[in-house]
C-alpha cells in the first residue's frame, strides 16, 4: 500500500516555510480542534483534537503538545508514526501557556504569528495566550495553510487512490447484496464491513430509498421495496488519512418522468464539472455554477460539495456566496480534489430527489473525473 515518505514531509515544511516567509509571520501555531484535525496531522501523521497543537517555527523545528493526562508520550507518538522526533513531542496540561511560553523561548514574542484557526480557537484559550503574550499579533491563516494542504502531491494522489478503490469495493458490495425485503441496515452492513476490513474507522455512510423522503438519511429498518430506487453515500477517512465519497443512485429499471429529467441534468452535471471547475475560479462562482444549472433544468440543490484531502470532507466547502453555511474564501487550485455531490429535489424543497456525488482532479491543463466506477445515470441493478 502507497504510504507517504519523508521526502512528502519535507515538502510540507519547505512549502509552509516559505509562505510564512513571504506573510511576514514568524510562526504558525495550529490548533488541534481545526478541521477535523487535519491540520495537525498534515505536519504530524497524526491525528489532531481539542487537546493537542503543534508550533511550527520559520526558524527552528516545529513543537507538538500532547495532553499531559492520556499517557501517550512522545516515544509511543513516534511508534504510531510521528513525524516529529521523541524530543519535539512535549506533555501540556495548558496548551494556551506552553503555546505562549514556547513562543517566548523563541523569541518571538513581538512578532506576527499565524493561527489555524480563530474559528475554531475556544476565547478562553486565546485570552489566556494574549495575557502572556501581549505583544505578538496573532494573524488568522487557516486559507495560508489551506492553500499548502489544498494541491496533492503525486503521494498524496497514490494513497488518495487506495482509499477510492475501498470506496469502489464498498459500492460493489453493496450493489451485489442489493435485494427486495432486505432491510437498510442489511444492505448497507454488507458495505460496512468491507470498510471495517480495509482499516476504515471515520466513515458516514447515507441512503435514500423512500421517494417521499427529500434528503437522505442513515441506514434503519426500512425494507427496501422495488420499484423504489436506492441512493448509496458512503464518505470515510483512512485511519492512516486520505478520503473518498462517491454516491450513486442504484434503480430497479430505467427512470421515467421528472427522475428522467433529473438523471439529464445530472449527465450535463458531469460535464459541467469538468469543463468549468478550473484553476483560478473563485470557489463561490464554482457554486453559483453548480445552482444556475440545476435552477436552468427546473429543480433546486444544496450541500453542493467540498475538497478532499486528507478527510473526506475537507476545506473548503462549496457554497455560491456568504449566505450559505460553510462558506469560504477560496480560489480552485491546480492540483486539488473535489467532491461534487449537490443534492436535487423539485422547488420548494418537495420530492422526488436524486444525488450523485463524484470526485475530481483539477490539472493544470484539464479537470479529471476521478470516480469513474459504475458510471450509470443511474446504475441498474441486476436482476
Amino acid at each position: 500500500m502507497a504510504e507517504l515518505s519523508l521526502k512528502e514531509k519535507e515538502r510540507r515544511r519547505s512549502l509552509l516555510r516559505k509562505k510564512l516567509q513571504k506573510a511576514g509571520l514568524s510562526a504558525l501555531i495550529v490548533y488541534g480542534g481545526t478541521q477535523l484535525g487535519v491540520p495537525v496531522h498534515y505536519l504530524t501523521r497524526i491525528w489532531g483534537n481539542k487537546q493537542n497543537m503543534v508550533i511550527f517555527p520559520v526558524d527552528g523545528e516545529p513543537v507538538f503538545l500532547i495532553p499531559s493526562n492520556t499517557g501517550m508520550t512522545g516515544e509511543s507518538l513516534v511508534k504510531q508514526g510521528c513525524w516529529l522526533p521523541a524530543e519535539n513531542i512535549r506533555s501540556s496540561a495548558n496548551l494556551a501557556v506552553d503555546a505562549a511560553r514556547l513562543i517566548i523561548s523563541l523569541k518571538l514574542q513581538k512578532t506576527r504569528v499565524g493561527i489555524d484557526s480563530f474559528r475554531f480557537w475556544p476565547v478562553f484559550e486565546y485570552r489566556t495566550f494574549n495575557e502572556l503574550c501581549p505583544d505578538v499579533q496573532l494573524v488568522e491563516a487557516h486559507r495560508l495553510f489551506g492553500e499548502i494542504r489544498g494541491p496533492k502531491s503525486a503521494e498524496e494522489l497514490a494513497v488518495m487512490g487506495e482509499a477510492i478503490r475501498i470506496s469502489d469495493l464498498a459500492h460493489n458490495t453493496f450493489l451485489a447484496n442489493l435485494k427486495p425485503g432486505l432491510t437498510e441496515e442489511e444492505v448497507a452492513d454488507k458495505a460496512n464491513e468491507v470498510l471495517t476490513a480495509n482499516d476504515i474507522i471515520d466513515r458516514i455512510i447515507l441512503i435514500h430509498s423512500r421517494p417521499e423522503a427529500v434528503y437522505p438519511y442513515r441506514p434503519g429498518p426500512t425494507v427496501i421495496k422495488k420499484p423504489n430506487p436506492v441512493t448509496f453515500s458512503p464518505e470515510f477517512t483512512r485511519n492512516a488519512g486520505y478520503g473518498a465519497q462517491m454516491i450513486r443512485a442504484y434503480w430497479w429499471e430505467e427512470p421515467e418522468g421528472i427522475y428522467k429529467k433529473m438523471f439529464g441534468l445530472w449527465a450535463e452535471m458531469r460535464q459541467m464539472i469538468v469543463r468549468e471547475f478550473r484553476p483560478g475560479v473563485e470557489i463561490t462562482n464554482a457554486g453559483q455554477k453548480i445552482e444556475k444549472l440545476v435552477g436552468e433544468w427546473g429543480f433546486e440543490c444544496d450541500k453542493l460539495g467540498h475538497a478532499v484531502g486528507l478527510s473526506y470532507g475537507d476545506a473548503p466547502y462549496i457554497t455560491a456566496g456568504p449566505h450559505e453555511r460553510d462558506y469560504m474564501e477560496w480560489t480552485i487550485l491546480t492540483d486539488e480534489v473535489y467532491a461534487v455531490h449537490p443534492m436535487v429535489r423539485c422547488r420548494g424543497g418537495k420530492a422526488p430527489f436524486t444525488m450523485i456525488g463524484d470526485m475530481y482532479f483539477i490539472g493544470r491543463d484539464a479537470t479529471r473525473w476521478m470516480t469513474t466506477t459504475l458510471p450509470g445515470l443511474p446504475e441498474m441493478i441486476p436482476h
